[in-house]
């Protein structure tokens, strides 16, 4: 049968019976059929072109395969036959490197033929394009002229795939993969933002332990040592808590234990360190104490929490701090006033409590008044 007419066939056919809802097709034995009760006359004529597009793109005869199911997909004859052409255009354009078009089809059956059955296929078809290049996989224009590889063009191609089925089987797949990919590339901004999207929305994914861990790495190596601030340091121990009680099956239940341990233990002696600070250099023992206590209270089983009780003894023992050469030659440094010592005592009759000049109260005359 002539092609032109083909074409004709099907949208006349379309004209007759609108876009009709079909069962779904199934590929067996070489043929494509309606996988439950028997096809109506227009789908007898897909079905046959179907084989037909199938048979070319077997034998390698991709030219010939795309534009039947071009044929296919522009007559609209149903979801199912719009839906499944472009679907397997999508897979031979990925074939010729040419995934802006092959995602540009994925985005055609999202917005016009949502009701295809197998729109789980599309998606998957779409976090295919985003892990060719997250390979290194380079495009080419038109199909033939090689272009750059751009490994991080993955994130928008997976992010389609996040937003074509949020609650589908490849969005957490496709964010994990992002979280790696960025990881790789350093940037890890992006894959901080990816993994907690991936913790906070889905809770119940099978890659939740992979991020947590990911997610505590991340944040640990944001803590430069007990010197710095701790915030990011007790937030790794907490991702790294949640990993064994949640997960104490999991392989990476058997490094946390050890991974708060010691994150909490880094946390404390921040505090530490601050109480040694206030009680050797700074005179205060008062400062000393609530930071050696604080130190107890974050990690009371520590190594630096321990250490920190040696020093509470030290400041009640001695009272004063060890005297160092720099004391000895400049003096101690001043001890800080006490609370009741931070207003000034007023100086003479003629100062107030505040310090200022006491000139007492003034009659107003009509003067002042005006």
């Amino acid at each position: 049968m002539n092609p032109k007419t083909d074409i004709l066939i099907l949208l006349f056919l379309t004209a007759l019976t609108g876009a009709v809802e079909a069962a779904e097709y199934v590929r067996e034995g070489g043929h494509w059929r309606v996988k439950a009760g028997q096809p109506d006359a227009d789908e007898i004529v897909v079905l046959a072109k179907m084989d037909e597009a199938s048979a070319a793109q077997e034998t390698g005869d991709l030219g010939q395969a795309v534009k039947t199911w071009e044929r296919i997909a522009d007559a609209e004859i149903n979801s199912e036959s719009t839906g499944r052409a472009l679907v397997e255009i999508a897979l031979i354009r990925i074939h010729e490197r040419r995934f802006d078009d092959a995602s540009e089809l994925i985005a055609r059956i999202a917005s016009k033929h949502g009701s295809f059955s197998r729109f789980d296929q599309a998606v998957k078809v779409q976090f295919d394009i985003g892990a060719t290049r997250a390979a290194g996989e380079s495009q080419r224009l038109g199909g033939w002229f090689p272009w750059f590889s751009d490994r991080a063009a993955a994130f928008a191609e997976w992010e389609k795939t996040v937003k074509l089925a949020p609650n589908g089987p490849w969005a957490d797949e496709a964010l994990i993969r992002s979280a790696r990919l960025a990881l790789v590339l350093e940037d890890k901004p992006r894959a901080d933002t990816v993994l907690e999207r991936l913790v906070s929305d889905y809770p119940a994914s099978l890659h939740l332990p992979e991020a947590l861990e990911l997610l505590a790495r991340l944040r640990s190596s944001e803590s430069m040592g007990a010197a710095w601030d701790q915030a990011a340091c007790l937030e790794a121990a907490e991702h790294w808590r949640a990993i064994m009680e949640q997960f104490p099956a999991d392989s990476r239940a058997k490094v946390a234990a050890e991974q708060v341990k010691s994150l909490r233990d880094r946390a404390a002696r921040s505090r530490l360190l601050i109480a040694q600070f206030y009680w050797r250099s700074r005179n205060n023992p008062d400062a000393a104490r609530l930071m050696a206590n604080a130190c107890r209270t974050v990690a009371p089983e520590s190594e630096a929490a321990k250490e920190a009780e040696v020093l509470i003894a030290e400041i009640e023992k001695l009272g004063e701090p060890p005297r160092s050469l720099a004391d000895a030659v400049l003096g101690p440094y001043p001890r800080p006033r006490k609370a009741a010592e931070a207003r000034p005592a007023p100086v003479g009759e003629d100062i107030d409590a505040l310090g200022f000049r006491n000139e007492g109260a003034r009659p107003v005359i009509d003067n002042e008044r005006r």
